[in-house]
């Protein structure tokens, strides 16, 4: 029941990072990926806590993370959450990335 609840967490922030990480703040004539940031934060964050329920749970986080960016070319009409420019890649790999290194740096001896 853990892991499927960590799955569907992962759908959830999955979804809800492919909106947010599209806000910017514009200063001084830059633009600021403020969204891009939180997502990728808050992704990491939260695979350290899957981690810390169960020995594998950032594993089951991030495959309900993964469903969703699988899935967005199978949506009625073809629409994608995460757009192909420089936002977009860099939440997909930046997410993914903290997923990984979530994920691997967690110590497992003596569990």
């Amino acid at each position: 029941m853990t892991r499927a609840a960590l799955a569907v967490l992962g759908v959830y922030v999955g979804v809800l990072g492919a909106f947010v990480h599209r806000h910017v703040w514009r200063a001084h004539g830059i633009d600021w990926p403020w969204g891009l940031l939180l997502v990728v934060v808050a992704t990491y964050a939260v695979v350290l806590a899957a981690e810390r329920v169960i020995p594998v749970g950032g594993a089951w986080f991030g495959l309900g993370w993964g469903i969703v960016l699988l899935a967005q070319p199978f949506s009625p009409g073809g629409s994608n959450l995460v757009s192909s420019d420089w936002l977009g890649w860099s939440y997909t790999l930046g997410s993914v990335g903290a997923i990984v290194v979530g994920v691997v740096r967690t110590p497992r001896l003596g569990q």
